[in-house]
């Protein structure tokens, strides 16, 4: 601690925490790195941190007596992870956003190749077809601890908009707008719910652009319908206007006013009297050049600077247009944690992109769109289930180097060899094998996404 009575960062450090102690790094006064925090009634968490919340391997000690152990996005269980009840019984497989999504395909793998002996020093584990009939529901560890929300930090949560369960905030029935005989949109129908991202995923020229600026009265409609929180687009609607954000890739912004400048000017528009716009600033990380002109940003400056315009005035409704293309991954990696945000606020989230990576990270469902088509349209895991592989990658130490062997999951034809490797003394890894969504994509339309 400094002079000024600063917590360092870097080193390990003990302070109070979300109603706790934690002892850990630091990164800017709050948990970032490895550490500790210890709950009252014997609850607490040990691993990874990120902002303040657990991020990335660690543990979840409930005051229950049990315990999660696995992966954390955001102070969520987000990943791979085993959830032990209190008696013993383990729940292993995926979660995601906090909640059990499904179980874990390895798992059952290698429980049919494990030793009596090493069973046994495993909890129980229950399968899907064994929770019904028991009377279980492996619910997510946090939903009665309600652990996760003491990493809420509330100086930057805003309360969840009033929109109805089942109401879309977008709805497109049969879409369709062209270029004299070129049809860039050609009747597409998708909706986008309050809180969820969807990634409209494809090449350029494949019509994501053009789709964005019909639905945000730039182009006109002329095709099908579509509805923008209960109202018709294809019109000049003030009221529509004030509900939604719009980041182009085109930058229309302000040059010679500064950020700051721009973030007021904007936010005068929707009447709004402290638009909060040195804080947007700081969430793009733009707040140390918030007075300088606009004219001296670079291409990611002013990427980052359409992103905290886009979120000004709080909408309800994002519409993004390749928000990340041609930045580096530092600032990528920042505007997607901010997407994340809007979207947590409760923001239903269209966004346009032809990178697979951040489609896969960000996006609740994804389309594929293909010249004016939506080839297909469900969350990535569906769909690398659907149209992927499912195989087991197994490395092993092979003298100075490294070799690999895949084994197919389906047709049990695998077991005995699987059986082998996990005993060998040279096993390195195993992990499990899925299609990536770039590849799906071209199994469907026969073209890359650039």
């Amino acid at each position: 601690m400094d002079e000024f009575g600063n917590v360092s960062d870097g080193e390990n450090r003990t302070i109070p925490w979300m109603k706790g102690t934690y002892r850990g790094q630091l990164q800017a006064g709050v948990p970032s790195g490895r550490g500790q925090l210890q709950l009252p009634a014997g609850a607490g968490y040990k691993g990874e941190w990120l902002d303040g919340k657990p991020h990335g391997a660690g543990t979840i000690y409930y005051a229950s007596g049990g315990s999660f152990h696995g992966e954390f996005r955001d102070g969520r269980q987000h990943g791979y992870g085993t959830y032990t009840k209190p008696n013993g019984t383990a729940v292993r497989g995926y979660w995601e956003k906090g909640q059990y999504i499904k179980a874990g395909d390895l798992e059952r793998q290698l429980s049919q190749v494990l030793q009596p002996q090493e069973k046994q020093s495993l909890p129980p584990v229950l399968q899907d077809d064994e929770w019904t009939s028991l009377g279980l529901k492996p619910e997510p560890a946090a939903k009665s601890a309600r652990f996760f929300e003491t990493f809420e930090r509330q100086s930057q949560k805003e309360p969840p908009l009033r929109v109805r369960r089942g109401v879309p905030a977008i709805a497109v029935d049969q879409l369709s707008h062209w270029y004299g005989k070129l049809h860039a949109v050609d009747e597409i129908s998708f909706e986008v719910y309050p809180g969820e991202i969807l990634g409209l995923l494809g090449p350029n020229g494949a019509g994501k652009s053009t789709t964005i600026k019909v639905l945000t009265g730039q182009l006109p409609l002329k095709g099908g319908a579509a509805q923008i929180l209960g109202r018709e687009v294809g019109r000049d609607d003030p009221r529509i206007q004030s509900q939604i954000g719009v980041s182009f890739e085109e930058k229309n912004l302000y040059l010679e006013m500064t950020a700051l400048e721009n973030l007021d000017f904007f936010a005068s528009l929707f009447d709004i009297k402290n638009p909060g716009s040195l804080e947007a600033l700081q969430r793009v990380g733009l707040a140390d050049r918030a007075r300088e002109r606009v004219a001296n940003y670079s291409k990611g400056m002013r990427q980052r600077l359409m992103i905290a315009r886009a979120f000004i005035n709080k909408p309800k409704v994002l519409f993004l247009d390749e928000p990340t293309d041609g930045l580096d991954p530092v600032t990528a990696t920042a505007i997607r944690k901010t997407i994340k945000e809007e979207a947590e606020r409760g923001a239903a989230v269209l966004l346009t992109t032809h990178n697979m990576f951040e489609a896969d990270e960000l996006s609740d469902r994804v389309a594929f769109i293909n010249e004016g088509k939506i080839v297909a349209l469900d969350t990535a895991e569906n769909l690398k289930l659907k149209y992927g592989k499912r195989a087991v990658r197994v490395r092993l130490r092979d003298g100075d180097g490294v070799r690999e062997e895949e084994l197919p999951l389906d047709g049990g034809r695998s077991s005995a060899r699987l059986s082998e490797l996990a005993a060998s003394p040279d096993l390195m890894t195993i992990h499990t094998e899925e299609a990536t969504l770039e590849a799906i994509f071209i199994h469907l339309t026969g073209r890359r996404l650039v």
